[in-house]
């Protein structure tokens, strides 16, 4: 009988000597630019399983016995056990060579202990079962959710699930059609959590596992978001069926939103228009969710989503560049409403579409400014995280000032079951949410065209005006002093500690929180404001300390800026409009300057005197017009 096979027992730091990809790696000794490891053994009649321990795997390392590839490193960044499958005849009689190759591009990764078990991988993930049942703690129904187990350090499991066709499984994670699975693993200690995804409390348990054990679970979850009136949207979703990347088949797709209970699930497949419709009622949750055909048009120069899109419209020609000639034909597609820039600090194709002579972040002035025919941009994207949260906002506040009436938006970006979770980044939209599988759309696209959206990564935050004037409105019949009152949510498994509230993007309160894990509301502040001196836009944006386990763990950038990554949650929201000077309208601050240098007539002084009765984001738009910097 063929024996297990220790190939090494340490964990190695492999990289690139004399550089690091975060700071964590920097003072650390790398052990190899590559793994090799020469071992004896016996030629192999049947299959066999490598078991390799991994963590912070970012790109493509092939994983080689005497040459022959037997798959990569699972690209992800959490701590967990890959298996690859040895086939029958691939060691020799003696020496064998196994190689972990490592990719052209630096990926500072930690690999070992490596283990060669005598069995095939079905037997590896064996020995004892946990029957899991999660429900509703308030019904008692049974709920869509994802269970993730790991070993008692926080390194992920990898198990099997059933019933066939009814789970999504990753290595330590299952997502369930209505919260029923059987686990297969091997004897051990496990921590395993259930959640919904943003509004759901996590519940967790420690299991213990002996050979044969077959242990019953019951968990209840309970809602611990107050979402009345708001609709959980993720506008960006990707399958490998119809994108060709990632690892989320459609099948598998239609339980993850369910899962992570996401109730408007917009389909942004690359230059394809995907109908979930038939899937999610195959899968057995259409009444879970609202989905809708849409289009990731990804060009050379920026990716858009256009949505809605009637079922057998024209698919719009991604070769075209030209944003003047590009947007319109989006916008022609029938059904279209609304269309989104995504991920726009991103590089893509050697093109960012707000970086280099783009765009002006100070001014907002942009070089296809009469083209920018856009409805919202992602101010989060939780698949392509930027290293400063708070740099897309600069970026919003300056399009905003400059007369861009654009909405601010959160989505995921996921083309994978696990490692970027669907639903993480997410936009609340203002709607009726009584019925989840079928939602009024007309009343969606319209909050979406005024602005009537909160944007959420692990927190929600809103915004009053005065008692009565909420995000979207225009804020009329101000008096001299106006209130403002935020309010911060989040579960209690995420924190808020900052507050901050903009004015045109220039911060002008900021306070602390403690919320100590509170369920529900996490703050509620009231701050006076004197009216200000012309219109200005309110935004508030709450953040926290980033969640850092398995369960919903804050992914890294994936194209950094900066080589230290600090996770933060986020919540915040879009501009309450203030009508300060009373005219039934808003003035953004490039109007406003435009005004001020026209009534000034050139006079120096009068336009200094009426720059100290007016901000910063006007000032900065009456020294762009003068000197003429925007062109």
């Amino acid at each position: 009988m063929a024996e297990d096979l220790t190939v090494e027992t340490k964990r190695l730091h492999l990289g690139k000597t004399g550089q690091f990809e975060w700071e964590a790696f920097k003072d650390r000794a790398v052990h190899a630019e590559r793994l090799e490891r020469r071992f004896e053994a016996k030629a192999n009649a049947t299959e066999q399983t490598l078991r390799l321990w991994q963590r912070d795997v970012k790109l493509t390392w092939p994983v080689l016995l005497n040459g022959r590839k037997l798959g990569t490193l699972v690209t992800a960044e959490t701590a967990m056990e890959s298996l690859l499958t040895i086939p029958a005849g691939a060691f020799r009689d003696g020496e064998n060579v196994l190689t972990i190759e490592a990719p052209p591009s630096l990926d500072d990764i930690e690999v070992g202990p490596v283990f060669i078990a005598a069995k095939p991988i079905t037997e590896v993930m064996s020995g004892a079962q946990v029957d899991v049942t999660v429900t509703d703690g308030e019904t008692g129904t049974g709920l869509p959710c994802r269970l993730t187990l790991t070993r008692m350090d926080g390194t992920l499991q990898p198990l099997r699930a059933e019933p066939a066709g009814e789970v999504a499984v990753r290595i330590g994670v299952v997502y369930t059609r209505n919260g029923k699975a059987m686990l297969s693993l091997p004897p051990g200690d496990y921590i395993l959590h259930a959640g919904r995804g943003f509004e759901w409390g996590v519940e967790r348990t420690a299991i213990s596992l002996r050979v044969g054990d077959t242990k019953q679970v019951a968990l209840k979850l309970k809602r611990e978001v107050p979402t009345a009136g708001w609709i959980a949207a993720d506008s960006h979703i990707h399958t490998l069926t119809h994108s060709g990347h990632g690892d989320a088949k459609i099948e598998e797709r239609m339980l993850t939103i369910a899962g992570e209970g996401i109730e408007l699930a917009i389909a942004t497949d690359h230059n394809h228009h995907t109908d979930y419709a038939p899937s999610a009622a195959s899968m057995g949750v259409a009444e879970r969710f609202t989905p809708v055909i849409g289009n990731e048009v990804t060009t050379k120069h920026g990716h858009f989503n256009a949505f809605p899109i009637e079922p057998g419209a024209r698919v719009v020609n991604h070769q075209q560049e030209d944003w003047a000639k590009l947007l319109p034909e989006i916008r022609a597609t029938p059904g279209v409403k609304v269309i989104t820039l995504n991920h726009p600090r991103d590089l893509h194709s050697g093109f960012i579409p707000l970086g280099g002579m783009q765009f002006n972040p100070k001014t907002g002035r942009h070089r296809q400014a009469d083209a920018l025919d856009i409805d919202a941009m992602e101010v989060i994207t939780s698949a392509a995280m930027q290293s400063d949260i708070h740099l897309l906002y600069r970026d919003w506040f300056a399009l905003l000032n400059r007369g861009h009436r654009i909405a601010a938006i959160a989505s995921s970006d996921s083309h994978d079951v696990n490692r970027f979770i669907l639903g993480q980044g997410r936009t609340y939209v203002a709607a009726k949410d009584a019925g989840p599988g079928n939602l009024n759309l007309d009343e969606v696209w319209r909050s979406y065209k005024e602005g009537r959206l909160l944007v959420s990564l692990g927190l929600l935050a809103q915004l009053k005006v005065n008692d009565k004037f909420m995000v979207g409105d225009l804020a009329t019949g101000l008096a001299e002093s106006i209130k403002v009152e935020a309010t911060v949510f989040g579960p209690a498994w995420t924190q808020a500690d900052h507050i901050e509230l903009f004015a045109n993007g220039i911060l002008i309160r900021e306070q602390k929180i403690e919320d100590n894990h509170r369920a529900g509301e996490k703050a509620r502040i009231i701050w006076q404001l004197p009216k200000p001196a012309h219109d200005v836009h309110l935004v508030v944006i709450a953040t926290g300390p980033g969640v850092t386990e398995p369960f919903w763990e804050i992914p890294r950038p994936y194209q950094p800026s900066s080589k230290t990554f600090v996770p933060r949650v986020v919540g915040s929201t879009n501009p309450v409009w203030l009508d300060a000077d009373g005219d039934g309208r808003f003035e953004p601050a490039v109007a406003i300057a435009r005004r001020l240098i026209q009534e000034s007539g050139g006079d120096g002084v009068k336009l200094q005197d009426a720059l100290k009765r007016c901000d910063e984001a006007v000032a900065v738009q009456v020294e762009s017009l003068t000197v003429k910097s925007e062109q």
